[in-house]
């Protein structure tokens, strides 16, 4: 490979990079090598320390034997030249004497501790004893000079010197034996301390290099592959790399380059890029020759080369061109060795330019060849200029839509919630959607609907917006006509809501008072013993019961189809409810000889639905059942299971084909027209009852074989549930006739329910409550006729409550009576109590305080309201042959007038009556201080709502039907509300 090929090399550059991290590079590259070369080191540094100190201990322990002989032998010294002197006498011989103290002095101070510490323990040190030493010396010379030989010798003789003499022997040679076995354990351990810091030094030399030369092979390898690897990628690289000599002779060219050189110029390794293509020289030769001689970079340079391949026939390429400089001059821009040369084709990229100038030329033209708006904005919510589309629809030119100055254009009513609209777009980045009207240019509003949508960048920045306007014109005009069509339809729908409602009235009233009549017209005759006319009057009452039947039937599937049905759902008890309904049809089934019998499972227990039209969808399958059996069984089956209950109603009657029973439920209709012949009916009730059943959440199923009989099943759920406002209005509507309970509110649920049961006994109905709280709210619904109170209560006190209760307009005159364990009788008549009992209860003076407040029941008469005439004077007659004293009126205004002279002990009212209505006139009477806790029934022909539940909840003590309601049954519920007059007459 050529000088200017092998300059490029990865692999050279790879390597001259890994060295040039610094000589110590390749050592702090592996700690582990560093730490090992460390430990040789230190061993080596220990090894010589640790010798030198052994040395130097030696030496010292030879100065000390040496000078332990010097010593003693000075010792000799003077110990000879004592006894010269005592001997001769001569001064001469004390010559040697003190040449050996000075020497003594010498010694012992170069000894130092080895003289001054004793050999063992508790014994004399060698300084010590050579003192003693010298004293006796002094002593004998000074006896010798001073008194004479034979002192001198008597104190020789006494052997102290010599015991001395030998002290220091034995002591000099112990301190020299010490010395000596010191020196020797010395000896011994520094002979293996330094084989062991040798080895260990030694030892960590080698593994030190060891893991050098592998992180050296490591190293070399891993450079290889990363070499390689990154020729590999360079190889492989999308774009296309080469290299040019000085001759601009291709000598290297990377695969994607090659390929290129096939698709376009043709060249190949050894010739010039233009060999082929000899155009390109003069595209090129200026660009090659600043990389070459001025070491210049040229980027991006675009070439076009004809290629029979390539779409168009012509393929696009960018080329860049840098020089390649020698690795002593690559910080210069001298001995530049050759020429980079990288390669990318375009072509793709200049198709898809062209593409997008053509579809965004497409685009412009579709903008403006559409009939909608389409525009842009700027980031800042401007519109940006040259809004073709814009300006030739509002006349606006870009001075008068710059800005926000678009809005101009938009009606004044629909400017405030248009800015804000875009406001909120333009700050959230979520698309902007309104609708507004704008002015043409012809000055006439038109009606817009507005979208646009942000172009964000790649990088999630905001770019533009686009966005249409749409005329919507004509569908918001189609839109005005539907609402008033609307309109219209929803009035009249009111109107026949409102006709179906007097027709109720209007039909029922008279059929009421035909039924009522009839009635009475069959106890006078029994009465006069004309009972050949009573059969006659029988059939008048029913046919007007057949008639109201039909009637009710028609309203019904009317209401239905209208979707105004409401749902009344209320707690009862199944299997009274089931033997009500058998009852009431036993007359039905027995007219063709049928028997009815009743298979009710154990523990039906409650459910909550509207009882109503439960009870009437069993009439209806009763009814149907008797209509087509005859002399047969017709059976009635109750099972409950889990969430549903299961009615079922089976005869032995004539059967249905499986056509027939294919086309049983529609309105109107019955298995055939023979059968209509032959049994009559209007085809309504099956299908009325299957719609109640659905609106209840259940389903009605029918089995049936011809000639053998049918069996009807009704699946309801033993809960109606239908959302908290239904079961508000259920809540509220059970309230009629609580207004003559008594509320007990007590924390202490013994004391609860030892006065619910006591009161219970004594005949009143009796509600409780836990807590202050919760027994004001009862009392607000309720109503009641007294209220039994706690003081000491968590949450609020009964303080607190009776404040509550004599603030509130609504149940400020309610009797209090305070029932508690604190003596505070003051207090609580000063803050309005009727009574008060102190805990225990003594039962007889409860008893007392509570008998005040029973109904006051008989002490006047029955108040009858009712505007229909006929319907008040049967009534008021049956009454008073009941044994009721009666007074009438024929509106709500007149019955008030009545109130003021005489206080009734019950009214009878009508709800749809001229001038003041039953609603009214219930309003007034609660709102009267006397009159709050007089018992009202309702006796209307008007269906009742559940708003007119609402209405009459806690107003009304009983709702009744006009022609569903006979006198006899009027009778009983009269009674049940006026106990004191029951048995009257």
């Amino acid at each position: 490979m050529s000088a200017p090929s092998r300059v490029g090399s990865i692999f050279s550059l790879r390597r001259r990079n890994w060295r040039s991290a610094g000589p110590l590079g390749w050592l702090l590259g592996s700690p582990a090598a560093f730490v090992l070369l460390v430990v040789a080191l230190g061993s080596g540094t220990a090894n010589y320390l640790t010798g030198e100190a052994d040395r130097t201990a030696t030496a010292h322990a030879n100065d000390t034997v040496a000078g332990i002989e010097r010593l003693i032998s000075e010792v000799k010294d003077l110990e000879t030249s004592e006894r010269g002197f005592v001997l001769v006498g001569s001064e001469d011989y004390l010559t040697p004497y003190t040449s050996a103290l000075t020497k003594i002095e010498t010694e012992l101070a170069g000894l130092g501790s080895a003289a001054q510490d004793p050999v063992r323990a508790g014994g004399p040190s060698l300084a010590g004893l050579i003192a003693q030493k010298r004293d006796f010396a002094a002593r004998v010379v000074a006896a010798r000079r001073n008194q004479g030989f034979e002192p001198a010798i008597e104190l020789v003789r006494t052997g102290e010197g010599k015991q001395l003499m030998d002290a220091i022997r034995a002591e000099a040679a112990a301190r020299q034996a010490a010395t000596l076995e010191r020196l020797a354990t010395l000896q011994a351990i520094e002979g293996w301390r330094g084989l062991l810091l040798f080895l260990l030094s030694g030892a960590a030399a080698l593994g030190a290099i060891v893991l050098l030369a592998r992180l050296a092979l490591v190293r070399r390898q891993e450079s290889l592959r990363m070499s390689r690897l990154l020729d590999g990628v360079l190889a492989n690289a999308p774009v296309g790399l080469g290299f040019l000599d000085r001759d601009l002779k291709i000598r290297h060219m990377n695969r994607a380059l090659a390929t290129m050189s096939e698709r376009g110029f043709g060249a190949d390794l050894g010739a010039p890029i233009w060999a082929m293509l000899p155009t390109l020289r003069e595209e090129l030769a200026l660009k090659l020759a600043a990389a070459l001689k001025d070491g210049l970079v040229s980027p991006n340079v675009p070439v076009a080369v004809p290629a029979p391949s390539a779409p168009g026939g012509v393929r696009h390429f960018s080329m860049s061109f840098y020089p390649l400089r020698g690795v002593e001059s690559a910080a210069t821009d001298e001995n530049v060795e050759g020429v980079g040369l990288v390669v990318v084709d375009e072509t793709i990229r200049h198709l898809a330019e062209a593409r997008l100038r053509r579809s965004e030329e497409r685009f412009r033209s579709l903008i403006e060849a559409s009939a909608a708006i389409v525009w842009t904005a700027n980031p800042e919510g401007s519109l940006h200029r040259r809004q073709v589309a814009w300006s030739r629809f509002t006349g606006q030119d870009e001075a008068a839509y710059a800005g926000l100055g678009f809005l101009d254009a938009v009606h004044p009513e629909d400017r405030p919630h248009t800015r804000a609209a875009w406001s909120r777009a333009l700050s959230s980045l979520e698309p902007y959607a309104t609708e507004h009207r704008i002015r043409a240019a012809s000055g006439a509003y038109r009606h817009m609907s507005v979208r646009a949508v942000p172009i964000l960048e790649s990088d999630g920045t905001l770019r533009e917006w686009v966005g249409t306007h749409t005329d919507i014109t004509e569908r918001k005009e189609a839109e005005a006509a539907i609402e008033a069509a609307r309109a219209a339809a929803e009035a009249a729908n009111a109107a026949k809501s409102q006709f179906l409602a007097n027709m109720s009235h209007e039909l029922r009233t008279p059929l009421s008072a035909v039924i009522g009549y009839s009635e009475m017209v069959q106890e006078e005759l029994e009465d006069i013993g004309e009972a050949d006319l009573v059969a006659d009057m029988k059939k008048i009452e029913t046919n007007a019961r057949h008639l109201l039947g039909l009637i009710n039937d028609v309203l019904d599937i009317s209401k239905i189809e209208a979707d105004r049905v409401e749902v009344y759902a209320e707690d009862f008890d199944v299997a009274t409810v089931v033997q009500e309904v058998a009852v009431t049809v036993e007359g039905l089934i027995a007219k063709k000889g049928n028997t009815l019998a009743l298979a009710l499972e154990a523990d039906l227990g409650s459910a909550h639905t509207d009882v109503t039209k439960l009870r009437q969808c069993l009439i209806n399958l009763l009814s149907n059942a008797a209509k087509f059996t005859e002399n047969g069984r017709i059976t009635l089956s109750v099972a409950r299971a889990d969430t549903t209950m299961r009615f079922s109603v089976t005869d032995t009657g004539i059967g249905m084909t499986p056509e027939q029973v294919g086309r049983l439920f529609e309105r109107f209709t019955q298995a055939d027209a023979s059968t209509t012949r032959r049994f009559g009916g209007t085809g309504l009730g099956l299908a009325i009852t299957r719609a109640f059943a659905e609106m209840l959440g259940g389903a009605i199923a029918v089995e049936s074989r011809q000639g053998e009989g049918t069996t009807f099943t009704l699946t309801l759920p033993v809960r109606f549930e239908t959302g908290a406002a239904e079961e508000a209005d259920a809540d509220s509507a059970a309230s009629p006739g609580e207004r003559g309970t008594i509320l007990v509110i007590d924390d202490d649920a013994a004391t609860r329910d030892l006065l619910a049961r006591f009161l219970e006994r004594e005949g009143f109905s009796v509600t409780v409550a836990e807590d202050g709280r919760r027994g004001l709210d009862l009392a607000r619904s309720l109503h009641p006729r007294a209220v039994l109170l706690d003081v000491t209560m968590p949450q609020m006190d009964g303080w607190a409550v009776l404040r509550a209760m004599r603030a509130d307009p609504e149940i400020g005159a309610t009797p209090i009576v305070m029932v508690t364990v604190l003596d505070e009788q003051n207090l609580a008549f000063s803050l309005g109590a009727t009574d008060y009992l102190q805990k225990p209860i003594d039962w007889g003076s409860l008893r007392q305080i509570v008998d005040r407040f029973r109904p006051s029941a008989g002490s006047g008469p029955i108040l009858v309201v009712e505007d229909e005439a006929d319907v008040r004077g049967h009534v008021c007659a049956y009454l008073e042959r009941e044994g009721f004293p009666v007074r009438e009126a024929e509106n709500g205004l007149r019955a008030l007038a009545t109130l003021e002279s005489e206080r009734p002990c019950l009214i009878l009212l009508d709800l749809m009556m001229p001038e003041m209505d039953g609603f009214a006139f219930l309003r007034a009477l609660r709102a009267r201080p006397d009159s709050r806790d007089v018992p009202v029934v309702v006796l209307t022909a008007k269906d009742i709502t559940a708003e007119d539940r609402r209405r009459l909840a806690g107003q009304a003590d009983r709702v009744l039907t006009k022609g569903s309601t006979g006198l006899g049954e009027l009778a009983r519920e009269l009674r049940a509300l006026v106990p004191t007059m029951d048995g009257a007459g």
